[in-house]
């Protein structure tokens, strides 16, 4: 069977099918629930990836507001991903906030507002 040089097949398994995100913004969701926002440039069998133009994006969900923190390139280890794709930009209707507004506002918050994302499967996807 003759396969040529470069073919990429329709399905990728494992840590592979990151190859066809290569060079494309991407969201990465991590376990401590950040949100990583950049380029992937490179990853290996274990879905270490490298992010370049990365930012970190935190939310205050209670109030409809987020910050980004600029980070640069960033190795992320692939045991603390738990989510990632391809993202197309957006807000998520959000209004976003500098740094120390948004210090402001998380130290106002009340002793039940949450701060963190939380994902409602049944419901977001």
């Amino acid at each position: 069977m003759n396969v040529p040089f470069g073919f990429i097949p329709g399905f990728l398994p494992g840590a592979s099918s990151l190859l066809t995100s290569l060079d494309k913004s991407i969201l990465i969701i991590l376990r401590d629930s950040s949100h990583l926002i950049g380029i992937l440039r490179s990853y290996d069998q274990f879905s270490n990836v490298v992010v370049s133009d990365c930012v970190r994006r935190r939310f205050i969900v209670s109030k409809n507001v987020y910050t980004e923190e600029k980070r640069g390139l960033e190795v992320v280890r692939g045991d603390t991903i738990i989510m990632l794709g391809e993202f197309e930009g957006g807000k998520g209707g959000m209004r976003e906030v500098g740094g120390e507004e948004f210090k402001v506002i998380e130290e106002g918050l009340g002793e039940g507002e949450e701060n963190k994302v939380v994902w409602d499967f049944d419901q977001d996807f």
